[in-house]
């Protein structure tokens, strides 16, 4: 496929849109969270149940429940905790709590431009980041990235979502939302097993090397790599 055909680009957001210490950023993420949940579950057992609820996110598939229902029936079993404070606590926290988490993040100036580029040449853009967080938790994180949540035609959540990467009917799901064919479709992101996967269905794929991640190690068969320089000059020439 040429690249001159190319209608819809997908944005992984973490690591590609908003540069990231990811180490830093899960330290005081999962901190700050088991603190705003202390005086009414033990740490210990805060941590594991957060886990084990994002891990039944990454399982989940067939569409019958959506992420943030998995989680909240996984997270919530014998919790000592009843679903609605605990769901205020979580309102709270990206209300109130969620920005000390931003001094682990950077904004990258190449990223920025490059999405105002594809918004000049009228392309349809959307972030596909993994939809493990609440809508709230990611439109934060795209604003820390110096970006507008409105100018993106779709922002995977898990309020919406079914699935999530590397499984392939996450990019089908969102494909579909999006009215769009993955012939037409590029995913950029900077993880080798999870963005990757897209290709898996026929998207092209353009994998981000600033802040790469390949925990898998894996063989990297994107069909374009760069850095973000190199990403700006690649849209400029679409």
């Amino acid at each position: 496929m040429g690249v001159y055909t190319m209608k819809t680009i997908l944005f992984d957001l973490d690591g590609t849109l908003l540069p990231m210490n990811l180490e830093k950023f899960m330290q005081l993420y999962i901190g700050a969270l088991t603190e705003k949940f202390s005086p009414y579950v033990s740490p210990g057992l805060f941590r594991q149940k957060l886990l084990a609820g994002t891990k039944s996110m990454v399982m989940n598939s067939g569409r019958q429940k959506t992420n943030e229902m998995i989680f909240m029936e996984v997270f919530m079993n014998d919790l000592p905790l009843d679903q609605e404070k605990a769901r205020f606590l979580f309102e709270e926290f990206y209300d109130k709590d969620f920005e000390v988490v931003r001094q682990s993040t950077w904004q990258d100036h190449n990223m920025i431009e490059s999405v105002e580029v594809l918004k000049n040449k009228e392309c349809t853009i959307a972030i596909a980041t993994n939809p493990l967080f609440p809508r709230k938790a990611v439109h934060q994180r795209v604003e820390w990235a110096g970006l507008n949540p409105e100018d993106f035609k779709f922002i995977t959540t898990f309020e919406y979502m079914h699935s999530a990467k590397p499984n392939t009917e996450y990019y089908e799901e969102l494909l579909e939302y999006l009215e769009a064919s993955p012939t037409e479709t590029m995913m950029v992101g900077n993880d080798a097993l999870e963005d990757l996967a897209a290709g898996s269905i026929g998207i092209e794929t353009y994998l981000l090397t600033d802040h790469l991640l390949n925990e898998s190690k894996q063989t990297i068969f994107p069909d374009h790599q760069g850095n973000t320089k190199q990403f700006l000059e690649f849209v400029k020439s679409l």
